[in-house]
């Protein structure tokens, strides 16, 4: 934005006091007069007047900014004023604010109690079209009831022009005319007529001439504007005729029923001068008036197109500048001629509640002026409604086409098209607390947030988003621990600034002028924060640095730090994102959280690992840190609390084989069998268990070919065997002597000698209720286990690898020579030294309809069909975060992330819900499981001492 001087100003801008011209503004002819100032309302906008009654004084405060220059002037316009949605004349004005806002901030901007020069000031701004009046109106006016937005485009609004205060101050007013009767009334009837009808008389004739003056405007823009741009090669031929039906609409169509509306009201005031009726006549004319909604729902798209088509077209430009200069035009600009038929509409309202106020009870007017303001505020309504769906719609058609990501890897299907979608709120936030730094565009949209930087290519707006966008449901917003704008409030000690409890961290954030922050203890390092305060010192002129922290719980590396320029714009976006996470909350959920037992049973420290039903489902066991528990899981039991069953340490895995009455246990990675009455049994009475083996990171319990088995593997880095067992019946002696044996009593292990000894006399299973069937060995680490009808499928470091278990054949579960699965098949290739990438561990499979398979990587998820080849090549889920483990209840996929459980559509692969939570864990995913439900915990939201089941 370049520097202009105003000559005319030069440095005595300050101390300019010269009054205004003491002539009021006037309603004119053309618009309606504003609204009507009582005696209380003078008084109180004297109080707001820091000159009125008050001595001056004696301390010169320089402003913020050198006034001479308007463009630094508008910059700080920008910056603290703070637009929000309002209502004018019953028509909904987005992105707006008042006229004494202006002037205000343009008072703390110059640092002057003189308002009158704020005033002056902020119509000399408005002169260079940095803002307007939303009808095109008035200049500025120091009031709640004028409402103003900034210029569609207003980055190069400024021109090498050189405009004096009091040569704005003389055009602020432009054929004005007062409110009189017309001439052709007769002076005697007008003096017979009592005072109130006199005044609705006055009301009549103000409807009619405005009305003449409306017709007026919109014949100028078809002769003016329409015609010559119809007929002359101002606009290629190859978008002349789409550019003039976006920007004008169907203003023929409301031309030509206003034109038959005046005309009635014409005759009906040649009929008598004294007009004793119009209701009837509005009445039957304003129900034609459904082109207005179509008109008035597109001008946010007539407004973008026509200033674009001003950006690239030289000629077009000229033109405008011609014909806007052309006395015609009255001065104002073709923007103003565009909204008169949104903002007449309004004005109806107003003028016919003035008639019907002054008409006598029993005229007929005062049965039917009612009905005709009924039917407007209807229209206004749907204009309303249809402006704010149509703008919304256009937004994102327009964000959607031009938009790109900085970085391939953060691309994501962001469905800006869908019906459903909308923008909740746009605008821009500074990356760094530097007055110059860069801007970001942050757009939030109903289901993500998205930062991105505005580029302009060919008069479009390009968005290159710069981040990876966050759903809102992952999204976490918080002030930093350290607030910069801090630094202008001085204390009489050395304290700590206040510390937000928001953070989930437990260090303390101190946000920099880059952006970026450093983590320093909270109440030791205070070296550390004085460094980074100072560090962090800013210009105390331009308190600018209101930090904002955006992060993604998914990816707790990814947050940023964005400084917005006002504290009322900071909350604005708080306030914004928190209710549209609150609107998003209230959906119905596609899954629900279900206690399965009632009360407070493990503490945050003996984590739950594993959970399995067993007996029809009646029953289920949990296995703890601190061993092994047993419950009832049916609607005919009321106390489904668990009872702890076996007292081992670190049991990550249970399984009770029915078949022939085995519990089997995993422990500290060693599988124990127990006779399977143990359930019913106490800790302190628990049978000795019979030791399997060591060392074993899981175990596997399925079906494959028919057999009931147990998959148990031998782990190191360079291969894997696992052995498949068969369940038997055999009869358990539990006075035997035990292999190896726990301390009931104290819940302690053997010394190591009693160790040893009784592994040495347990070198085989010939007296467990397993029979090995077979070993499969893999040349690689095993991760997991799973069987199928004939297949053994063991996820390794090289992917998953499939075993027939009748021929020992293996294979890899992907087709290899699938090109359209390199992206996982070159992290599947066998590592070597300079891979560098961690192997995925955790993959899971799920059938799907029509024989397709499901397959779910720690990273992305997609189909395949039974020979490996991708299915949908064009269908990818990218998970949020990095997923522990997966369940799957088709149409959905289920991820566990250690901080929320990611719902996906497996149709769309849209996030159809978040369950958010700490410790979040899945113990059994339902799949090939008795009951279909999907056991997880993670720690009770209403007290963080206890983990919910």
């Amino acid at each position: 934005m370049t520097d202009i001087h105003i000559v005319a100003i030069g440095t005595n801008l300050m101390v300019e006091t010269r009054q205004l011209n003491n002539s009021a503004i006037r309603g004119s002819m053309k618009d309606p007069s504003p609204p009507v100032v009582t005696t209380q309302d003078i008084m109180a906008q004297r109080s707001n007047s820091f000159a009125y009654g008050s001595k001056k004084s004696d301390t010169y405060i320089p402003p913020t900014v050198y006034p001479a220059l308007l463009s630094k002037v508008a910059n700080e316009l920008k910056r603290h004023i703070t637009v929000s949605d309002h209502i004018k004349d019953d028509i909904e004005y987005k992105n707006t604010f008042y006229g004494r806002e202006i002037v205000d901030k343009l008072s703390a901007i110059l640092h002057t109690r003189d308002r009158k020069l704020a005033l002056r000031v902020g119509m000399s701004l408005a002169s260079q079209k940095l803002f307007h009046d939303v009808c095109y109106e008035t200049r500025l006016v120091d009031s709640i009831a004028y409402l103003y937005e900034f210029s569609f485009n207003n980055q190069t609004i400024y021109q090498q022009q050189s405009d004096s205060l009091s040569e704005i101050e003389s055009n602020r007013s432009f054929n004005e005319q007062p409110v009189v009767m017309e001439n052709n009334t007769i002076n005697e009837l007008y003096d017979t007529i009592p005072k109130i009808e006199r005044k609705r008389q006055e009301n009549l004739y103000e409807l009619i001439y405005t009305e003449e003056d409306y017709v007026e405007s919109l014949n100028y823009v078809q002769t003016m504007w329409i015609k010559p741009l119809k007929e002359r090669p101002i606009i290629p031929t190859a978008r002349k005729e789409i550019f003039i039906q976006k920007v004008f609409r169907n203003i023929a169509s409301i031309y030509e029923i206003n034109t038959r509306l005046l005309h009635a009201l014409k005759a009906r005031q040649s009929e008598n001068p004294i007009i004793y009726q119009v209701g009837d006549i509005l009445l039957d004319f304003v129900i034609d008036f459904e082109p207005y909604i179509d008109y008035g729902s597109k001008q946010h798209e007539a407004k973008y197109t026509l200033e674009n088509e001003r950006f690239i077209n030289a000629n077009f430009e000229a033109f405008v500048q011609t014909t806007e200069r052309h006395p015609s035009s009255l001065k104002l600009e073709l923007n103003g001629y565009l909204t008169k038929p949104t903002t007449r509409l309004g004005r109806y309202t107003l003028l016919f509640n003035e008639i019907l106020k002054h008409t006598p009870t029993g005229h007929p007017d005062k049965e039917q002026l009612p009905k005709a303001i009924n039917i407007i505020k209807q229209f206004l309504s749907r204009v309303n409604y249809e402006t704010g769906q149509a703008k919304n719609r256009f937004d994102l058609e327009r964000i959607h086409y031009n938009l790109s990501f900085k970085y391939k890897t953060d691309e994501i299907n962001l469905d800006l098209l869908a019906k459903s979608r909308s923008i909740i709120k746009q605008g821009t936030l500074k990356k760094t607390a530097q007055p110059d730094s860069v801007e970001y565009q942050v757009i939030l949209f109903d289901h993500y947030l998205v930062i991105a930087k505005l580029k302009m290519n060919n008069g479009l707006e390009r968005y290159v988003i710069q981040r990876r966008p966050i759903p809102l449901e992952l999204l976490h917003i918080y002030l930093p621990r350290y607030d910069p704008s801090m630094h202008n409030r001085r204390s009489s000690s050395l304290v700590l600034p206040y510390l937000t409890n928001n953070n989930p961290n437990n260090t303390m954030m101190v946000a920099s002028a880059g952006g970026s922050g450093m983590h320093v203890r909270a109440s030791t390092d205070i070296a550390a924060y004085m460094n980074a305060q100072a560090n962090t010192e800013m210009d105390e002129e331009n308190n600018s640095c209101y930090p904002l922290t955006i992060q993604h719980l998914g990816r707790p590396s990814l947050h940023i730090t964005l400084f917005a320029t006002s504290p009322a714009i900071r909350k604005s976006w708080i306030d914004k994102i928190k209710s549209q996470q609150e609107e998003l909350s209230k959906k119905k959920p596609i899954f629900e959280t279900v206690p399965v037992f009632n009360g407070h049973e493990f503490l945050e420290v003996n984590k739950i690992n594993h959970f399995i039903t067993f007996n029809a489902g009646q029953q289920y066991l949990l296995a703890a840190d601190d061993g092994v528990y047993v419950g009832h899981h049916h609607y005919k039991h009321l106390d489904t609390r668990p009872h702890k069953v076996l007292s081992l340490e670190k049991v990550t895995q249970v399984q009770a084989i029915e078949s022939n009455q085995t519990l089997l246990v995993l422990a500290d990675k060693s599988l124990w069998e127990y006779p399977l009455d143990v359930v019913n049994g106490k800790p302190e009475l628990q049978p000795q268990g019979r030791l399997i083996q060591t060392h074993v990171p899981f175990f596997y319990y399925g079906t494959c070919l028919q057999k009931t088995m147990v998959c148990i593997p031998k782990i190191s880095t360079l291969s894997s065997i696992i052995s498949a067992y068969e369940p038997i019946k055999r009869i358990y002696d539990t006075n035997a002597t035990p292999h190896l044996q726990h301390n009931v009593n104290t819940g302690k292990r053997q010394s190591l000698v009693n160790k040893i000894l009784s592994l040495r006399s347990s070198t085989s299973l010939g007296d467990s209720n397993l029979r090995k069937i077979k070993d499969c060995y893999v040349p690689c680490e095993a991760y997991a286990v799973e069987l199928s009808a004939t297949m053994m499928l063991i996820t390794t470091s090289r992917g998953v690898i499939m075993i027939d278990m009748r021929t020992d054949q293996p294979q890899q579960l992907l087709n290899p020579a699938d090109k359209n699965l390199s992206f996982i098949m070159e992290r599947e290739k066998e590592p070597t030294t300079l891979n560098l990438r961690q192997s995925t561990k955790r993959i899971a499979i799920f059938r799907a309809p029509r024989n397709h398979y499901f397959i779910c990587y720690d990273e992305y998820a997609f189909y395949i069909d039974s020979k490996g080849n991708r299915l949908f090549n064009k269908f990818l889920i990218e998970w949020e975060g990095n997923p522990e483990s997966f369940a799957f209840s088709y149409p959905f996929a289920i991820a566990f992330h250690p901080s929320y459980i990611e719902v996906r559509s497996v149709i769309t692969g849209a996030i159809e819900q978040i369950i958010r939570g700490k410790q979040v864990k899945c113990l059994n995913n339902g799949h090939k499981t008795e009951l279909p439900l999907i056991f997880g915990t993670m720690m009770d939201p209403q007290n963080g001492k206890y983990r919910f089941v």
